[in-house]
C-alpha cells in the first residue's frame, strides 16, 4: 500500500493506523487516558482481555459502557472533532425529553384515560389553551413536538404546584389520540406512535381487492407508497424517532434479560431447556452474534454516539451489512412479546450513519475494525504471521471471516464467481473527511460486485453505500487481495490452493441453485427465475437508463412463490417495469429518425413489433403522468398506471401467514404491498398458457383450499392469471456444485455437505445441530489430507442459512475453530519481503489483460487474452464469461458501453504464457463492444465453466458438424483428438466462402473437410482430402457422402466408420439431424454413433447455477415428453436425443425486442460518434 503522510491525527501518521505497531501505540495511548480518568476502570479492563477478569455478566457490561464513554471522548480528540461530536451529542440528549413525556403522559396516562375522553373538554378547546400555555413556557422549542415535551416536563418538575396544568395535558394528549383534529396536528409525532398488540395472525396490513375478479389483497390505499426509480426506497426513521425506540428499550442487560442479544431461553437460568418459539414457530435465537444491544441502547440515550458504535463492533464489525432492512432476529427475541418490540435495527443503522457523518466518521469506522479496546478478543490487529488462508466467495460470510483473520494475523486471499470492479485508489490510499465523498445515489452506483448475494440480491431498501464502506475497509488491509470472476472449482481447486502456499481453504460460496417450476410449457418466453431477473437488473445494470443489459418484462406480471426473494422480485420488477419503457421509447425515437419507422419495424419479428408497440403507448403514458405530477407539485402516480396495465401478484400456495417472508420477515411483505404489490393465496401453478407467438399469456393454477382437517389440498377449479410475465422464485438447494465436478473431495449428507467438528486433530460428525448458537455447529467439510483441512461458512453450512446476519455470525464463530486447528502456527514471525512477492504472484495468476484484438471477418474479431490461472484448467470445449469492468468502460450518449456476460468457448491456449484465444460473433450489442476494447486493458475472465469435450483413449472417427460457431470448439478440441490418435472430420455450413476465416487453422486441426456455402463461390480447398459444395443441406451430403454420389467429388469419408458427432450450429441444425438419424442416416451411421447438440442458450452468470438463466428442458427421447431442466452451463453439450431443441428457440426469444433495439443502438452510437474500434 501506498498511504500517504500526508494527514496526521493528534500527531499520528494516517500510515500508522493500518500496522498492528502503530495501532498498539494508539491502545496504549488510550489505556493511559483510561488510567489518568479511572485507574480501576483500566486495570478491570486489562483483566477483562487477559481473561481474569471476575466479573459478572452484568458487571462486565457496566465495564464496557464505562470505557465506552471515554473511548467516545478519546476518538472525538484523537480526529480533531470533539465540537461536532459535542454538537451531535446535544442533539440527540435534545430529544430525551420527548420519550420523557411519552412515558408518562401518553402511556401511563392518556391511553388509560381513553374511555373518559367523551367527558373532557373538546380538543379545540384543550389546544388553545396548550398554544398559549406554549407561548409563556419558560423553554421555547422551534417545534411543536418539543415545546410540548418540555412543557410537559416542566410540570413534572413542579407536580404539586402544575398539578392542574398536568391534568390538562393529559386530557389534550388522550383527545388527540382519538379526534381527528387531535390526530392532524399530531401527525408525525414520534410520542404519539404507540405499541401495539401483536396479532401475530395480523402482521401484514392488507385488504381484499373487491372489484377484483380475482379478489387478490393489497395493502389499504392510505398506506401505498409512491416509487419512481432506483435510488435509495427507505430513508429510515429520523433522528428523534431513533431516540424514541431508544427510550422505549428498558436496557434488559442489567438483570441479564437481554434476550434480544442472547436468545429468549425457555426458562431463564436454564439454557439446557433451550430458546422458546413465537406463534409462528421462530426460533428465538436472539441475535446470531450476541451483539450488546442494550449497552448500546444505554450509550446512544445519552448521546454517545462513537461509543455505543465500539459497543456494537465489539461482536459486529462488519455492522454495515445488518442492521435495518436486513435482519430482524433481535426483534423477535425482544423482550416485548405482546406488543411492538424495540426496533432494534434501527437504532443499529442509526448509530452507524451518526457516526459516519461526522468529519473523518469513515475513518472511525475503518479505524474500530481494526482497534477497537472494549473487545475481549482481537482489540487490535496482529503482526502478520505467514499463514495464508484463501476464501472461496465474497458474501457476508466470507468478508466477515476475510476481516477476523486479517485481525489475527493472517493474510488472506478472497475470491468470487462475480465480476468486482477495483476501488478507487484514492479512497484506499487516502483519508476521507466525508461519507458523502465516498457515497454514490444507488440509482448511478457502480455495481462493484464485492458483497455476493449482498450486492445483487438485495434491494435499494437498503442502502449498498455500505457495502462499498467494508469493501473499503479490506482493501485497505496490507495483507487482503480479492479477485472477481473466478469459479470454484473452474479457475481454481482446493489443491490449487496447497500449491500456492495456503495453510487453510474456506468455502464461502452460499448462492444456492434455483429450482425451475415443473409445468407446462414452463421457461417459455416472458418466465424466468426472479435469481436470474435479480441479478441482471442489479449486477447486470439493467435498472440503469444509460444500461445495455437487456430485460425484457411486460405487464401483468406473476412471481410465483412466498419468500424474501419473490417479494423483491415483485417490487423491483415494478420499478423496473417504468424504466424499460421509457429507455425503449428514449432509444426508439432516436433510431426511427436516423432510420425511419418502416426499416427498424422490419428487422423485428410479429412478437417483438406487438411488444414495442405496448411499450412505446406506455411510455407516453408514463410521460404524461410526469408531466401531470410535475403540475401538482406531487410525485407520479406509478402504481396507478401499473394495476391499469395488470400490475404484478405474488402467487403463493398456501396462505400469506405461512409464507417464509411474513414469518421471517412481515415487514418486508409490508413494504412490498405499500408499493402496490398484488397478493393471491392459494394457488398451485399448473400450466402457462401461450399467445399466438408462443410467448406466455396467463398463468394456469389450481385452487387449493383446506380440508375438514386444516390441510391444504389441492381442487381441479382453474384459476387463470393473466402474466406475460412470470418469475419463480419457489427456494433453491445448497450449493455443491464442486463436489459434482471434483468427485470425492467433500462427504455429502444428501443435498447438503457434511458438517465436522475438529477434536485433536480428528474430524468428527456435528450431529443434531438445532441453530446457529450450537457451540458445535461442526465448519469443517470432511475434507482430510495431511494437515489440510476445508471449512464451510455461509449459506453453503445448513445452519447459517437464510439470511445475512447468520452468514455473518458463520464467519464470526467460525474463525476461532481455525485459530484452534492451526494453533502449532499461530506465532510465527511473516515476512514483509516474502508476502509483497507472495501478493505479486497472486495478482499474476489471477488477473485477467486483453493481450490484442483482431478483426478477422466484418462481424467477427479474435480476442487474445493473458489469464494464467483461467488457461491453467482450460480443457478443450470449456467456455468462459467475459465481461469489461464498469470503471473503465465510456460513456457515450448517456450509454455505458459496459458488455453484459458473453458465453466464449476457448478458440485454443497458450499454456506456456498463459493466453486464452476467443472468437466473438458481433450478433449481439455486447459482443459489438469487444472491437472497442483495447490492449492492455484489465478484463475479466470467469472460467473455465462447463463440461470439457472428452478425449477418447481408444482410436475414434469424429464427425463435427456446424456454422461459425463451431470454429473456436473445432480449433480447440480438433488439435486435442489428432495429437490423441483420433481422426477428425469437420464439415461446415455457412453462407458464404466468406465466413470461412480461419481455413489453415481449421485445416491443422482436421483430417478431412467438407465445406458447403449456401451462396456465392465455394471455399477453395488447399488439401487433397477436402470438399468444397455449393449447398447448405447438410443432411443430403451426408447421405450423398454415404452412397458415393458426392456431386462427383471423391473423399474418404465413411459414415459408418464414424464412433461420435457434434452438432455446433443453429437449432434447426439439431432439428433436422435428429429427424435424419432416425431416418434417411440411420442406415449409414452403422456404429450408432453419440450424437452431441451444442445447446447455446442464454446464460448470465455461468457459475453452475445460481442465476439460472441458462435453464434448458431435457425430454425422454421416446415420448419427446420434458423429464428435467438442467444449468446449460453445466452441461452446455448435451446428447442430442435428450435436447428440447424448441426451448433453445424459446429461451433465445427471452430479450427478443431488447436485443434488437441494442444491437441497433450501438451502431448507431458507433456511427455518430465515430467510435474507434477494429
Amino acid at each position: 500500500m501506498a498511504l500517504r503522510n500526508a494527514l496526521r491525527f493528534n500527531d499520528t501518521p494516517f500510515t500508522d493506523l493500518f500496522q498492528p505497531a502503530g495501532l498498539l501505540r494508539l491502545d496504549h495511548a488510550f489505556l493511559l487516558a483510561l488510567s489518568e480518568t479511572d485507574p480501576p476502570l483500566a486495570q478491570k479492563l486489562l483483566a477483562y482481555r487477559e481473561g481474569s477478569s471476575t466479573l459478572s455478566t452484568v458487571e462486565t457490561s457496566e465495564l464496557l459502557i464505562s470505557c465506552a464513554i471515554i473511548l467516545d471522548a478519546f476518538l472525538a480528540d484523537f480526529f480533531d472533532i470533539e465540537e461536532e461530536a459535542a454538537i451531535q451529542q446535544a442533539r440527540t440528549t435534545a430529544e430525551n425529553p420527548i420519550a420523557a413525556f411519552k412515558k408518562y403522559y401518553l402511556l401511563r396516562r392518556a391511553k388509560k384515560e381513553l374511555a373518559r375522553a367523551k367527558a373532557f373538554p373538546a380538543f379545540t378547546t384543550l389546544n388553545d389553551w396548550l398554544l398559549a400555555e406554549l407561548k409563556k413556557a419558560p423553554i421555547q422549542a422551534d417545534d411543536l413536538e418539543l415545546g410540548i415535551a418540555l412543557l410537559g416536563m416542566h410540570y413534572l418538575d413542579q407536580p404539586e404546584t402544575c398539578k392542574e396544568d398536568i391534568e390538562k395535558l393529559v386530557q389534550w394528549c388522550a383527545q388527540a389520540l382519538i379526534t381527528p383534529e387531535g390526530k392532524q396536528i399530531t401527525h408525525g409525532f414520534s410520542s404519539f406512535r404507540l405499541p401495539n398488540r401483536i396479532e401475530y395472525e395480523d402482521l401484514v396490513a392488507c385488504v381484499k381487492c373487491e372489484d377484483d375478479p380475482l379478489k387478490r389483497s393489497k395493502a389499504p390505499d392510505a398506506l401505498l407508497r409512491q416509487r419512481d426509480g432506483f435510488k435509495l426506497t427507505d430513508p429510515r426513521m429520523s433522528a428523534r424517532d431513533v431516540q424514541d425506540e431508544v427510550n422505549y428499550c428498558i436496557y434488559c442487560h442489567d438483570h441479564e434479560g437481554d434476550f434480544c442479544s442472547k436468545g429468549f431461553p425457555v426458562k431463564k437460568g436454564d439454557p439446557a431447556q433451550g430458546f422458546k418459539k413465537n406463534p409462528l414457530d421462530v426460533t428465538l435465537t436472539g441475535c446470531p452474534l450476541e451483539e450488546k444491544i442494550s449497552e448500546m441502547h444505554r450509550l446512544k440515550r445519552d448521546g454517545y454516539t462513537i461509543g455505543a458504535l465500539a459497543m456494537v463492533m465489539v461482536d459486529n464489525p462488519m455492522c454495515p451489512a445488518t442492521g435495518h432492512r436486513i435482519c430482524n432476529d433481535c426483534m423477535k427475541a425482544c423482550i416485548y412479546q405482546k406488543q411492538t418490540p424495540v426496533n432494534i435495527p434501527q437504532i443499529e443503522t442509526r448509530v452507524l450513519t451518526d457516526t459516519l457523518d461526522l468529519p473523518f466518521g469513515v475513518e472511525i469506522y475503518d479505524l474500530l475494525t481494526r482497534w477497537n479496546p472494549l473487545r475481549e478478543k482481537q482489540w487490535v490487529a496482529k503482526p502478520y504471521n505467514n499463514l495464508k488462508v484463501m476464501i472461496a466467495g465474497m458474501g457476508p460470510a466470507g468478508f466477515t471471516l476475510a476481516h477476523h483473520l486479517l485481525q489475527d494475523g493472517f493474510a488472506v486471499v478472497g475470491f468470487d464467481g462475480l465480476k468486482i470492479e477495483p476501488l478507487p485508489e484514492k479512497f484506499i490510499n487516502e483519508p476521507i473527511r466525508q461519507f458523502r465523498d465516498l457515497k454514490e445515489s444507488l440509482d448511478e452506483r457502480l455495481m462493484a460486485g464485492f458483497g455476493g448475494v449482498a450486492e445483487y440480491g438485495i434491494t435499494v431498501r437498503w442502502d449498498k453505500n455500505f457495502l462499498k464502506l467494508i469493501y473499503l475497509t479490506l482493501m485497505r488491509r496490507p495483507h487482503f487481495q480479492v479477485f472477481g470472476g473466478v469459479r470454484f472449482g473452474g479457475t481454481i481447486t482446493v489443491e490449487d490452493a496447497w500449491e500456492m502456499g495456503f495453510d487453510h481453504f474456506v468455502v464461502a460460496v452460499g448462492a444456492g441453485l434455483p429450482k425451475a417450476l415443473s409445468i407446462p410449457n414452463s421457461l417459455t418466453p416472458g418466465m424466468r427465475q426472479a435469481n436470474d431477473f435479480l441479478m441482471a437488473l442489479q449486477l447486470g445494470n439493467a435498472a440503469k437508463a444509460s444500461s445495455l443489459t437487456n430485460l425484457q418484462i411486460r405487464l401483468p406480471a406473476v412471481v410465483i412463490g412466498g419468500g424474501l426473494t419473490g417479494v423483491d422480485t415483485a417490487t423491483e420488477l415494478q420499478a423496473y417495469y417504468i424504466t424499460q419503457v421509457e429507455k425503449i421509447a428514449r432509444r426508439y425515437h432516436i433510431l426511427i429518425k436516423e432510420h425511419g419507422e418502416e426499416t427498424l419495424a422490419q428487422q423485428l419479428d410479429p412478437a417483438s413489433r406487438e411488444i414495442l408497440t405496448e411499450y412505446l403507448r406506455h411510455a407516453d403514458e408514463v410521460k404524461c403522468e410526469r408531466e401531470l405530477a410535475a403540475q401538482a407539485k406531487r410525485r407520479p402516480d406509478f402504481i396507478r398506471l401499473i394495476r391499469k396495465w395488470g400490475g404484478v401478484t405474488i402467487a403463493y400456495r398456501r396462505s400469506m401467514q405461512e409464507s417464509p417472508a411474513y414469518i421471517n420477515n412481515h415487514e418486508e411483505l409490508q413494504k412490498a404491498l405499500e408499493e402496490g404489490i398484488y397478493y393471491l393465496e392459494g394457488l398451485e401453478p399448473a400450466a402457462v398458457d401461450l399467445n399466438e407467438y408462443g410467448h406466455a399469456e396467463s398463468l394456469v393454477c389450481h385452487r387449493r383450499l383446506r380440508d375438514a382437517e386444516n390441510n391444504w389440498v389441492t381442487t381441479t377449479e382453474e384459476i387463470r392469471l393473466p402474466a406475460r410475465s412470470i418469475l419463480a422464485a419457489t427456494g433453491t438447494q445448497p450449493n455443491t456444485a464442486y463436489e459434482f465436478e471434483h468427485r470425492g473431495t467433500f462427504n455429502r449428507l444428501n443435498l447438503q455437505y457434511q458438517h465436522y467438528e475438529a477434536h485433536d486433530g480428528e474430524l468428527t460428525v456435528a450431529h443434531g445441530v438445532l441453530h446457529c448458537k450450537d457451540p458445535q455447529f461442526g465448519p469443517f467439510t470432511s475434507y482430510h489430507k495431511q494437515d489440510r483441512r476445508v471449512s464451510l461458512i455461509g449459506d453453503t453450512h445448513p445452519v447459517f442459512h437464510g439470511n445475512v446476519v447468520k452468514a455473518i455470525a458463520s464467519g464470526m464463530r467460525t474463525y476461532p475453530k481455525i485459530l484452534a486447528l492451526l494453533r502449532d502456527k499461530l506465532n510465527q514471525v511473516g515476512s514483509e519481503e516474502a508476502y509483497q512477492e507472495f501478493a505479486q504472484t497472486m495478482r499474476h495468476w489471477f488477473n485477467a489483460t486483453l493481450m490484442s484484438v483482431t478483426r478477422r471477418t466484418p462481424d467477427i474479431v479474435e480476442l487474445a487474452i493473458k489469464a494464467p490461472l483461467a488457461a491453467k484448467h482450460y480443457k478443450p470445449g470449456v467456455f468462459y464469461r467475459l465481461q469489461n469492468f464498469e470503471t473503465y468502460a465510456p460513456h457515450i450518449d448517456h450509454t455505458l458501453f459496459q458488455m453484459e456476460p458473453l458465453a466464449l468457448v476457448a478458440a485454443g491456449c497458450d499454456h506456456k504464457n498463459g493466453i486464452l484465444h476467443f472468437i466473438v460473433h458481433e450478433k449481439s450489442a455486447s459482443a459489438k463492444l469487444c472491437a472497442t476494447l483495447k490492449p492492455g486493458e484489465p478484463l475479466t475472465l470467469m472460467g473455465p465453466t462447463g463440461v470439457k469435450a472428452k478425449i477418447p483413449a481408444l482410436h475414434e472417427t469424429v464427425l463435427i458438424i456446424g456454422n461459425q460457431a463451431s470454429f473456436a470448439f473445432l480449433r480447440s478440441y480438433g488439435e486435442e483428438m489428432r495429437a490423441a490418435n483420433n481422426r477428425v472430420i469437420y464439415v461446415g455450413q455457412f453462407n458464404s466462402a466468406a465466413e470461412v476465416y480461419c481455413q489453415e487453422e481449421i485445416e491443422k486441426v482436421t483430417d478431412e473437410i467438407i465445406w458447403l456455402t449456401k451462396q456465392g463461390d465455394v471455399v477453395k480447398t488447399h488439401r487433397e482430402q477436402d470438399v468444397a459444395l455449393n449447398t447448405d443441406d447438410v443432411i443430403k451430403t451426408l447421405v450423398d457422402c454415404a452412397t458415393g454420389q458426392l456431386d462427383g467429388k471423391k473423399t474418404s469419408i465413411s459414415l459408418g466408420d464414424i464412433d461420435r458427432i457434434y452438432l455446433i450450429g443453429t437449432t434447426d441444425l439439431l432439428r433436422r439431424f435428429q429427424a435424419a438419424r432416425q431416418t434417411v442416416l440411420k442406415e449409414h451411421l452403422l456404429k450408432d454413433p453419440k450424437v452431441i447438440g451444442a445447446v447455446y442458450g442464454n446464460m448470465q452468470c455461468m457459475l453452475k447455477g445460481v442465476c439460472a438463466q441458462c435453464l434448458q428442458w431435457q425430454i425422454d427421447p421416446d415420448t419427446g415428453l420434458r423429464t428435467k431442466a438442467v444449468f446449460a452451463c453445466s452441461w452446455q453439450d448435451q446428447p442430442l436425443e435428450i435436447i428440447d431443441i424448441d426451448h433453445i428457440d424459446a429461451r433465445q426469444m427471452q430479450n427478443s425486442l431488447l436485443d434488437q433495439i441494442s444491437k441497433r443502438w450501438v451502431d448507431h452510437l458507433f456511427d455518430t460518434y465515430h467510435v474507434e474500434r477494429v
